[in-house]
């Protein structure tokens, strides 16, 4: 809400509240209409969240009850299409992703195991997947589309049932506040913002990306448009194009700066892969300090000369 709106309606209110509004006559029986009922019928994700580039997912998470078993140990971190936070739980540093909106959950989801506790309103559901021993909670909606909560977590024998616990605690209370009808807030991105681009086709194409793997693979993005994957997960050759917010980046141990594509960019090697980020403008939170960044991450036999070669192709095309 800007600050023009919220003026109005917090004038609106004083108005009200000082008489300036038509005062009813003593006569005038007491008002019996009633609250509208509450939303029925199976819930989509387009009526839960509106467009779902923009969602600011942090508001959707209850933090007041999060405090109560897993209190965050710093501000979440909110960007494109996801809200994080790190905790402690069982005395293990845990960290919980909430967010990734993508369709084709019947397909991508057919060999998770569903959850049957705690049932949900309005043909919600939630099913299990896992991704390198950590469990990822899948919120399924009616229009084959799904949010997730992920889950990391260091001590798995420890902290695994109650991290486990929380984040299924967490997905229920995010599952009954949007079937009753909670309205997802919007981030005001800017103008020029990467909010506004597809990651599978703004950048770059699957032709440019084949070519440099040395296999052919295609883009497959989510609901937000802020994420493509050519080539399979955990495949042992493919490319991640990722829009997001975050802090100024900086040269640091491992992290080397480097001029790609006429932007300044940052090269990181990890085992077996690459990264190269660049900065964009600024996030749509100025309280947060955050920038827009664009990432690409490869896998494959030489990962950085890959990364740098679809860098210099790509970030020439970002809004100016």
């Amino acid at each position: 809400m800007g600050r023009s709106t919220a003026f109005a309606v917090l004038t609106t209110a004083v108005l009200l509240l000082t008489g300036c509004a038509a005062a009813p006559s003593p006569d005038t029986p007491p008002s019996t209409s009633a609250a509208p009922p509450p939303p029925t019928g199976p819930l989509t994700l387009r009526e839960a969240l509106g467009d779902p580039a923009t969602v600011d997912f942090c508001d959707l998470l209850d933090f007041s009850e999060i405090e109560k078993t897993s209190p965050p140990l710093s501000e979440p971190t909110l960007s494109m299409g996801a809200c994080s936070f790190q905790t402690r739980i069982a005395g293990s540093a845990a960290l919980f992703s909430f967010g990734f909106p993508d369709s084709r959950a019947k397909e991508r989801l057919a060999a998770a195991t569903p959850v049957t506790e705690p049932s949900l309103p309005r043909g919600l559901r939630v099913v299990r997947s896992d991704l390198q021993g950590q469990p990822l909670l899948h919120l399924l909606f009616a229009d084959d589309s799904s949010l997730r909560i992920g889950t990391f977590f260091e001590n798995r024998e420890a902290a695994g049932p109650e991290v486990l616990a929380a984040a299924t605690k967490i997905l229920d209370g995010v599952a009954r506040s949007l079937a009753t009808g909670k309205q997802a807030r919007h981030l005001e991105y800017r103008d020029g913002s990467l909010a506004r681009l597809d990651a599978c086709s703004a950048l770059l194409s699957g032709t440019e990306v084949s070519a440099r793997l040395g296999v052919t693979v295609s883009g497959k993005g989510d609901l937000s448009g802020h994420q493509c994957l050519w080539g399979d997960q955990g495949a042992p050759r493919l490319v991640r194009m990722e829009f997001g917010l975050g802090p100024h980046p900086k040269a640091a141990g491992g992290v080397q700066e480097e001029r790609l594509g006429g932007r300044r960019s940052f090269v990181q090697e990890v085992s077996g892969g690459c990264t190269v980020l660049t900065s964009h403008i600024g996030g749509p939170d100025p309280e947060r300090n955050q920038v827009e960044h664009a990432i690409l991450a490869v896998q494959a036999p030489d990962a950085c000369r890959v990364a740098r070669e679809l860098a210099a192709i790509a970030w020439p095309k970002l809004p100016v």
